[in-house]
């Protein structure tokens, strides 16, 4: 056999090594992706979890502010729905307040004759407060003095012994379609988290138990959804849930 000549590689050789290479190659690649995919997953997770807080915080700061300025009146509501309640709450930010100049008998019309009307000029929401009872209902015009409701209070407010305040609106609900959380006050809704429902809310009173009555709420619990994607087969939500404490209760 002469030395100086130089065998290369067969055919075959060529195709093995071929589908060798190919085979590393698309592991190697599953690997990659997988990985990626993985990091792009828990990326979003993290991003979810962070938007999922901030928005708890602000949820908190404002059922801590529930009620301020409205003397103890009924200050937080709450409407049950499938998928998404709606936390309600009510707040006095200028401290507002003006007395009765008559007493209001309820089972009457839903009118109520205040002493200062230019503390309710603009006011969608009107509080009353009596040393037994509070109350809120929606301001639906006013007539100089006398300011209508869209109904009737369910108590008794003597003049002598009750207040009335202007009040605003804030709400929070999920808006499940869009999978987002929602925040609604006087100047329009806004986007408070992406990627969220099922926001659920409960009231509690001293004993942790769960309440319908105003003035037994100590604590406020919700909690919502927060969705990204996922591979199939995959965890893909995180329920993140909290606790808020209003300071301006009955």
């Amino acid at each position: 056999m002469n030395p100086s000549v130089q065998r290369g590689f067969s055919l075959i050789e060529l195709m093995v090594g071929m589908v060798v290479s190919t085979i590393v190659l698309a592991g190697a690649y599953r690997l990659w992706k997988t990985h990626e995919e993985q990091g792009h997953q828990l990326t979003q997770k993290i991003n979810i979890r962070n938007e999922m807080t901030l928005s708890s915080k602000r949820i908190q700061r404002s059922v801590t502010l529930a009620g301020f300025g409205l003397g103890g009146a009924a200050n937080l509501a709450k409407d049950d729905a499938v998928g998404s309640d709606t936390l309600v709450i009510y707040t006095n930010p200028a401290e507002a307040r003006s007395v009765l100049v008559s007493d209001y008998i309820h089972g009457g019309t839903a009118v109520v004759h205040v002493a200062e009307p230019s503390k309710f000029s603009g006011a969608r929401y009107l509080a009353i407060k009596s040393p037994t009872s509070g109350e809120i209902r929606k301001i639906v015009g006013m007539n100089s003095s006398i300011v209508i409701l869209e109904s009737p209070f369910l108590f008794d407010y003597p003049a002598a012994t009750s207040a009335v305040f202007p009040a605003t609106r804030e709400r929070f609900y999920s808006n499940q379609e869009e999978k987002a959380l929602m925040r609604e006050a006087k100047d329009g809704s806004i986007v408070v988290a992406k990627n969220v429902t099922n926001f659920q809310v409960s009231f509690r009173n001293k004993h942790g138990e769960s309440t319908e009555i105003v003035n037994e709420v100590r604590t406020v619990v919700f909690s919502f959804t927060g969705v990204f994607d996922a591979r199939e087969g995959a965890l893909n939500s995180i329920v993140f849930s909290s606790t808020a404490i209003p300071r301006n209760t009955l």
